[in-house]
């Protein structure tokens, strides 16, 4: 299954899941192994990890990429009709760029074996997200470390994270599957992060040089494979803003991400509806394909663990993004954050995909006999 070639793109739907907190670890959603390499309070982030745990950092990193999950992680979505898998890589993943502090070791290793699988089993389409950029993309644990963001304004940064891309499409052009894939070059850019989260996120400098980037990662995928699509993640300014920088022959597909626990006012028991207006409201922009990369079950209050009520949330957005756009792909397939949450249990309740396959939450779509929820 594959979002290619371009006439595909506006016809196919993914129903996906994201690996995230995988090759690229975020404290938040692998806390217990966390505290158990290093203090907390000190290493807030995978840069000050490594910086912590010295030559020990490659070796303790990859037996957690081992044991984080594995080919039976797979088996688990695809028994509920997952056919898009969205990865998370750091761009030490890709290329050992001076003065970092990220580990740069064998990932591509750990990648390969679960994407052939995901592949050759199940024949899943595959989007590797390059989530941190040289220098920093959004001052937070996910874009490099906490208060870098140096990959703005850097033409050194840029020319780094150009060879991360060109890596990554080695690698795809490795596979023998050229179809199989998307990039997604970059995640949730901000330079400022006082206003991270919404349109203010990203100043009109700072999009221009975020428009400029990927006007080049499409150049070197181009020559690769044109069928290739390069995903635009919207940074919060949502889909509509990002059509006037990008040629209509561009093969992109614009990346939302939407998210209530951090929407005011949202209630677990009215957000369904919202659900559906949102998905509308997104496809509106028609000139690329939109595509919800990151979504999850939490709201900002009143969160209920009842399998009816979690069912409820997740069936809606899994409609909704199938109906009004090409899909999306929930955060993340396993989690284990212990953060509490408005109302009742841990953020794990809310964002562990394989979790909430295993308590009934999640099931597939042909199970509920083909229910409208919007």
């Amino acid at each position: 299954m594959t979002l290619i070639p371009t006439s595909l793109q506006r016809t196919f739907r993914a129903n996906g899941a994201n690996l995230g907190g995988w090759l690229e670890k975020e404290q938040t959603h692998d806390p217990i192994w966390w505290a158990s390499v290093a203090n907390l309070s000190t290493t807030p982030d995978e840069w000050t990890l490594c910086e912590t745990l010295g030559d020990q950092c490659g070796p303790t990193l990859e037996a957690r990429y081992a044991s984080f999950l594995n080919t039976s992680t797979i088996d688990q979505l695809a028994s509920v009709g997952v056919n898009t898998l969205r990865i998370p890589t750091t761009y030490a993943a890709w290329v050992k760029v001076p003065g970092s502090a990220l580990y740069h070791g064998n990932q591509q290793q750990y990648l390969k074996a679960i994407t052939d699988y995901a592949i050759n089993t199940y024949g899943m389409h595959i989007i590797i997200g390059l989530h941190s950029l040289p220098g920093g993309v959004n001052n937070l644990d996910i874009g490099e470390a906490l208060m870098h963001d140096d990959f703005f304004y850097n033409t050194t940064n840029l020319n780094y994270a150009y060879e991360a891309v060109d890596a990554i499409l080695d690698f795809m052009k490795a596979s023998g599957n050229l179809t199989s894939w998307t990039i997604g070059p970059i995640n949730e850019a901000s330079d400022n992060l006082s206003g991270f989260g919404t349109s203010a996120g990203l100043s009109a400098k700072g999009a221009q040089w975020v428009a400029d980037y990927i006007t080049g990662v499409v150049a070197r995928t181009a020559k690769v494979d044109s069928r290739i699509p390069v995903m635009v993640q919207d940074c919060f300014k949502g889909a509509a803003f990002w059509s006037d920088f990008f040629d209509a022959s561009m093969n992109l597909v614009v990346d939302s991400h939407v998210y209530y626990f951090a929407a005011a006012g949202t209630y677990s028991q009215y957000v369904a509806p919202a659900v559906c207006g949102q998905a509308a409201f997104i496809a509106e922009a028609t000139k690329f394909p939109n595509f919800i990369g990151e979504w999850s079950l939490q709201t900002m209050y009143n969160n209920s663990l009842a399998i009816s009520d979690r069912q409820l949330i997740f069936n809606t957005q899994r409609y909704a993004w199938s109906k009004y756009v090409s899909g999306g792909s929930f955060w993340t397939a396993v989690s284990y954050s212990t953060a509490l949450v408005d109302g009742q249990g841990t953020q794990r309740d809310y964002w562990s995909y394989t979790d909430l396959i295993a308590n009934g939450v999640i099931r597939p779509e042909s199970d509920f006999n083909g229910t409208a929820y919007c």
